[in-house]
């Protein structure tokens, strides 16, 4: 939950994000996590069902409403909660390169066409306007994507701590040396794998946030559904 719920100033946003996306796509990330397993074949396991994806009030990037519903059925989705200030590594970026790699390889297989979506939703409203979030997505966000990648916020802290809560995903302001608030938060990475009947089926932190694991388990829904006719 988010334990401190104050506005913070970010000067030359847009010009830090239009920046930030263009390295990332460019460079890999330092930290980031190595693949040293063969992953299982996609249909040789089976996915279990955690817990039912939580609603709530979101904004898109163009600042219109809806329900975070609207973005966890339907489709299989891939969620992350991120805040686009965030220079960790090992979290946010990684987040974002990591869906990226899994972007193409999804949007490469004729198989997947249609099936599948990603979502991702800022956990600092106060800072992470709809627009923000446009500009964060860049390229990714036009509607005419060939792979929907919803880029969403909230109105403010009152709508996004029960969504948080539902997922267990804890952040917190960090404080400087004389006890005032800076523009990063602390939080563990976490991206969640959900069906398209709105069923959380697994949950990555970072050491298991790997590109092609995620495919597997993206694959292994996806026959799960062919299977029972979906």
């Amino acid at each position: 939950m988010l334990s401190l719920l104050r506005p913070l100033t970010r000067g030359g946003v847009f010009i830090f994000l239009t920046a930030f996306c263009g390295s990332l796509l460019a460079h890999s990330l330092p930290g980031k996590p190595r693949m040293d397993f063969v992953p299982p074949v996609p249909g040789t396991y089976k996915l279990e069902a955690i817990q039912s994806a939580t609603d709530g009030n979101v904004l898109d990037s163009d600042g219109r409403p809806y329900r975070l519903a609207q973005f966890t059925t339907g489709k299989i989705t891939l969620l992350s909660f991120i805040y686009t200030y965030c220079s960790d590594p090992v979290g946010c970026p990684l987040a974002y390169e990591t869906f990226i790699e899994v972007h193409d390889k999804v949007v490469a297989d004729p198989a997947l066409k249609g099936r599948v979506r990603f979502a991702s939703l800022s956990f600092d409203p106060a800072n992470d306007s709809p627009q923000a979030m446009k500009v964060y997505g860049g390229k990714f966000a036009q509607r005419d994507a060939p792979l929907p990648w919803h880029f969403l916020t909230t109105r403010g802290y009152k709508e996004l701590v029960p969504i948080l809560d539902s997922y267990g995903q804890d952040v917190s302001i960090d404080l400087d040396a004389s006890g005032k608030p800076t523009r990063t938060l602390s939080h563990m990475l976490k991206v969640f794998l959900i069906d398209r009947r709105g069923v959380v089926r697994e949950i990555y932190t970072t050491a298991f946030l790997l590109p092609q694991v995620l495919l597997n388990d993206i694959k292994t829904l996806v026959l799960e559904e062919n299977k029972k006719g979906r």
